[in-house]
């Protein structure tokens, strides 16, 4: 493959969290980008991803020594009006505001073709600063039952991932069956000491980046390829989308062969319709019939 340059740029790899977010760093990858955290130009300190764990840290907060009630208290004090054009809620399932201009300074850190992972909601201050800075956004989506899915472990572990998820020491006070109403309807994380949304209201929250025209809305499923379950000409299409929307001129003889990567850091079961074999019944039915909403609003 031969990778012909053009003028510099950085790209913003924006997620809902376990929706193949490694799965499009690795097609990112292979155009010639790096990512932030763990490539030459990393500047201590910064965020590493922007997730919520990861800005709070950058600020300089740690909560993990906190009683929840006074964790609770900063969190509350850090939410900024809704409708606030001066702040950036990062995360999916709790949101961490942060000021827009810290955001800025954030994104100025990354050298040339370099890429950091996030996982920011839709909001209307984002894509000028974005395009200020001479950024792409790439946003991609995945099945809800199947996020979901991997929610249920990634939670309780992380892998290859710097830190464990905020949620972990909750998560192992619960049973299965609690786990999955309690990331399906939401409600105080006391270990956490944070209120997590509701899946519905999380998930439309992310799928709203499909309406941006300066970002490229791709779904898990079309890009996985067959060796995923899924179908290599569509997984081709997309690739020369992602390709176009980077200004890359591409020369590929192998690149489809590793794009589907088990080695992958966060990486469980990564084919589509895997999530089925996950629950027993109860839970299954559990899981469909609350999203069978928002699959048909995300195309599902």
């Amino acid at each position: 493959m031969s990778i012909k340059k053009t003028p510099p740029r950085r790209v913003l790899i924006n997620s809902l969290p376990k929706s193949g977010t490694h799965l499009l760093a690795r097609v990112v990858d292979i155009l010639g980008y790096k990512e932030y955290f763990s490539h030459l130009g990393y500047v201590r300190g910064s965020p590493r991803f922007f997730n919520y764990r990861e800005v709070k840290t950058a600020l300089g907060i740690d909560l993990r020594s906190q009683p929840p009630a006074l964790s609770s208290q900063r969190d509350e004090a850090s939410r900024f009006p809704e409708g606030s054009t001066d702040q950036i809620g990062i995360g999916s399932l709790t949101q961490f505001y942060v000021e827009s201009a810290k955001v800025e300074q954030w994104l100025k850190l990354l050298p040339d073709y370099r890429y950091i992972l996030g996982h920011i909601p839709w909001t209307p201050v984002l894509p000028p600063i974005l395009k200020s800075l001479n950024y792409k956004q790439i946003f991609i989506i995945r099945d809800p039952r199947a996020v979901v899915t991997s929610l249920l472990s990634f939670i309780l572990d992380t892998k290859g991932m710097p830190e464990p998820h905020f949620l972990e020491e909750d998560f192992r006070a619960m049973t299965l069956e609690q786990r999955l109403s309690f990331l399906l309807d939401g409600g105080f994380a006391a270990k956490a000491g944070v209120e997590i949304k509701g899946f519905t209201e999380t998930y439309r929250a992310m799928l709203a980046w499909q309406n941006d025209p300066n970002c490229l809305f791709v779904r898990f499923e079309d890009l996985i390829g067959s060796r995923g379950g899924g179908n290599d000409q569509k997984q081709e299409i997309v690739i020369q989308k992602i390709t176009k929307h980077l200004d890359i001129p591409l020369n590929r003889k192998n690149a489809m062969q590793e794009v589907y990567n088990p080695s992958s850091r966060t990486f469980r079961m990564g084919k589509i319709d895997s999530w089925k074999q996950s629950f027993d019944g109860l839970d299954l039915q559990r899981l469909t019939d609350y999203c069978q909403l928002i699959c048909r609003e995300a195309g599902y």
